[in-house]
């Protein structure tokens, strides 16, 4: 049985898991040593001949870098359990053997990890590619407030006006449990306006915004917006270990984006006389050329929660209403 080497992975993954300051060492016979720490935690090093501790030192050095790279995959293994009975771990034939047992919803479960010490050391991946794609509805507020609170021609229907996004970018974890999104999309914004009849009108000085006379049956009334976005969201993540771009279940972040309007245009169907007619007009009409905002992100497993909040204006300063638009819905990044 090579035990000095059993004792030294076992060291590493204690020096790993827990600085040790000795309390209590005591000599239990001739081969059995029980190290107490500050913590009350214990270890028990077993030796077929006591002189075998003189090379433990010196041993235990030259194989701390195998127990740093497989030390991140037993972290996240024995967090992801509800509790953990025995760790067992050996070094047989250069290779060491890790055996974790434990409870995992009120079932007794095995794992097991195997690395090969003459391996170059492995590091956690901490850098992730992703695509992500985003539904979500929109509204906008005029000196904080909600157009339709005051009936302004230009509200829009809470439920309806939408937003899609399509688009990937890159995710840092510069720490464990800390990351960084950089991210870029296209997105289509769609205000529905509530009342159906809205028209848009652009003039030479600004947008208008009034009540179609035509008496007709009116179906929808709305406009688009497409953008391409650039965002920056640094998250923090905690809760169990999950799999690719998500190490966390959980997550939370915090960000910044711009945007540049590719376009817009304006659309309106209606009914006369049982014929149905449809209207539509590309154009600026005075939309910002440029957006950017904060947003929030909360994410459970693979899905996110999202809201967004234009710091800009939707259309240029002086040449329409001044709406801030907001935006809420899911994204989902894979």
């Amino acid at each position: 049985m090579k035990t000095t080497k059993l004792l030294t992975a076992a060291i590493g993954i204690v020096l790993m898991s827990t600085t040790i300051s000795a309390k209590e060492i005591k000599n239990f016979d001739e081969d059995t040593i029980r190290i107490k720490t500050q913590g009350n935690s214990e270890m028990i090093i077993i030796l077929n001949d006591f002189k075998d501790i003189e090379g433990l030192n010196t041993e235990v050095k030259s194989v701390m870098n195998s127990i740093e790279s497989v030390y991140w995959d037993l972290e996240s293994e024995m967090e992801d359990l509800d509790s953990v009975i025995n760790v067992s771990v050996k070094n047989i034939d250069d290779e060491i053997i890790i055996d974790i047992s434990g409870i995992l919803n009120d079932t007794s479960i095995v794992r097991n990890l195997n690395f090969d010490v003459h391996e170059n050391p492995r590091k956690a991946k901490t850098l992730h590619g992703f695509m992500s794609y985003d539904f979500g509805f929109n509204n906008y507020l005029e000196n904080g407030k909600f157009p339709n609170d005051v009936n302004a021609q230009y509200s829009v229907k809470p439920w309806g006006s939408w937003v899609v996004a399509i688009g990937g970018g890159m995710r840092w974890y510069y720490a464990k449990s800390a990351s960084i999104d950089f991210a870029a999309d296209f997105s289509w914004y769609n205000y529905k306006y509530q009342d159906r009849s809205t028209r848009v009108n652009k003039t030479d000085d600004d947008v208008v915004f009034s009540k179609d006379a035509l008496g007709a049956d009116y179906i929808k009334s709305k406009t688009s917006v497409p953008y391409l976005n650039l965002s920056f969201t640094p998250m923090v993540h905690f809760g169990k270990k999950n799999s690719g771009v998500n190490h966390k279940d959980f997550r939370l972040g915090l960000g910044v984006y711009a945007g540049y309007r590719l376009g817009g245009s304006v659309k309106y169907v209606y009914e006369i006389d049982n014929v149905k007619m449809k209207y539509h007009n590309k154009g600026d009409y005075f939309l910002n050329t440029y957006r950017y905002g904060v947003k929030a992100v909360f994410g459970f497993e693979d899905i996110n929660f999202f809201a967004s909040y234009d710091l800009s204006t939707l259309y240029a300063e002086g040449k329409g209403p001044a709406l801030n638009p907001i935006c809420f819905g899911l994204n989902f990044t894979f």
